[in-house]
């Protein structure tokens, strides 16, 4: 007798027949391709893996993206000759670079669509290959598409540059307050709690330092804070779940051991809790992009347009469709690649500067700190001499001015009573 029965969780049936000895069977369950992609349903980072990863050339391509500008930098940025070194350099764009498959793609069938009309033209091929110019139905979707796929292109370039501008406006509000927060403790903290304000400036390199390796997974949290930390926090830093949360956690234990008033510490609390909104918002940006079936989408539509210019093009073009279609593939397929380069703005973002940065500011008020008070001690004292030395001569001059109204009293006594009086 045969007995049939679907396992759960299997696609097919599974045959068992009675007496025989049975064998665990392994089926695989097809991925589903429209399944949602997810890197860690637990929500941690490959980054807290205490290993700098090697990226391959397109990736390693984004570090010349984080630019930081100054002075001479936005001079020749507005230079009367930048079209002409824009062009000049065109070999080393990496956007191009990038982009070259999907170009050579397009430039590929152009030469494909050329050569065959060519043989057709020629009568080097038999009558009965068709000829593919003119081509009414590639030309009128070309035409009739071209706005719908500048606007996808439009609104994925500028979501993808919101969510840059975004982050960088984050991490700027991140440095200003690492600055707040250490200028509130030299100022706050009691002038012989050292260790606190100390403690208080390393953790806040380490959480900033931290923070760019959770999301710039490049460098190693040794090389970054071995100079930094001590030892033992060090290791406490990187045996925790999730560094920036016990940085901040850190910080907020320094704050609440100060002895300081209430109020104030509620104050450089209040900073600390940014430090967290930024850190949920840049998460939130690293894991939630723009809608994957909105890009899917633009990219399908983008490849299929292409794909189909040379046959629109023809007709016109001739044999000059090659080098068209390879300038109009260069430009939307650039244009594209720019929004998908924005879209995770952390690997183009300067974040190793700011970090140093930060760095930079919180030791230097460390040091202006100190600094201050002392000079600020100096002067006060300085002032104070000066009005305890003429304070005796203002004593002394308007006791001179006293006894000389008693004495001009005593001799015109007549005077002295008009003027009580107010008589003229």
């Amino acid at each position: 007798m045969m007995l049939s029965q679907r396992p759960i969780g299997l696609g097919r049936a599974a045959l068992v027949r009675p007496g025989r000895n049975l064998r665990p069977v392994v089926v695989c369950a097809q991925k589903d391709p429209n399944a949602p992609v997810q890197a860690s349903p637990t929500g941690q980072l490959s980054s807290q893996n205490m290993v700098a990863y090697n990226l391959p050339r397109s990736e390693e391509a984004r570090k010349y993206f984080r630019t930081v500008y100054d002075f001479p930098q936005w001079q020749k940025h507005r230079s009367q000759y930048r079209l002409i070194d824009r062009l000049l350099s065109i070999s080393q764009s990496h956007v191009l670079q990038n982009i070259l498959p999907s170009v050579a793609w397009v430039t590929g069938m152009a030469t494909l669509v050329s050569v065959y009309m060519y043989a057709v033209e020629s009568h080097s091929l038999p009558e009965v290959f068709p000829s593919l110019a003119p081509n009414p139905a590639c030309t009128a979707f070309i035409q009739n598409t071209s706005v719908a796929l500048s606007l996808l292109l439009v609104f994925r370039t500028n979501a993808g540059y919101g969510r840059w501008d975004e982050a960088r406006k984050m991490w700027g509000g991140l440095l200003n307050r690492s600055r707040d927060i250490m200028r509130q403790a030299e100022t706050l903290f009691p002038d012989d709690d050292e260790e606190a304000k100390k403690a208080l400036a390393r953790w806040m390199v380490a959480f900033a330092r931290s923070l760019r390796i959770h999301f710039q997974p490049e460098v190693t949290l040794e090389s970054e804070l071995q100079s930094i930390l001590t030892p033992a926090e060090l290791e406490m830093l990187k045996n925790s779940q999730h560094r920036p949360v016990k940085a901040i956690h850190v910080l907020s234990e320094i704050i609440q051991s100060a002895k300081m008033d209430p109020i104030h510490q509620m104050q450089m609390s209040g900073n600390l809790t940014f430090f967290q909104d930024v850190l949920g918002g840049c998460e939130r940006l690293l894991r939630a992009p723009i809608p994957v079936s909105y890009t899917r989408h633009t990219a399908r539509f983008l490849f299929a347009w292409l794909t189909l210019l040379p046959f629109a093009l023809y007709g016109t073009c001739g044999v000059y469709t090659i080098p068209v279609s390879f300038g109009i593939s260069a430009v939307l397929c650039g244009i594209e690649e720019i929004g998908v380069q924005c879209e995770e703005p952390f690997g183009i973002l300067p974040l190793d500067v700011i970090c140093n940065r930060i760095q930079a500011d919180v030791m230097a008020t460390r040091k202006d700190g100190e600094d201050t008070k002392k000079v600020l001690y100096e002067s006060m004292k300085r002032e104070e001499y000066i009005r305890s030395q003429a304070l005796p001569q203002t004593t002394t001059a308007t006791s001179n001015a006293s006894i000389a109204r008693v004495m001009s009293d005593q001799a015109y006594p007549d005077r002295a009573k008009v003027a009580v009086r107010g008589l003229p």
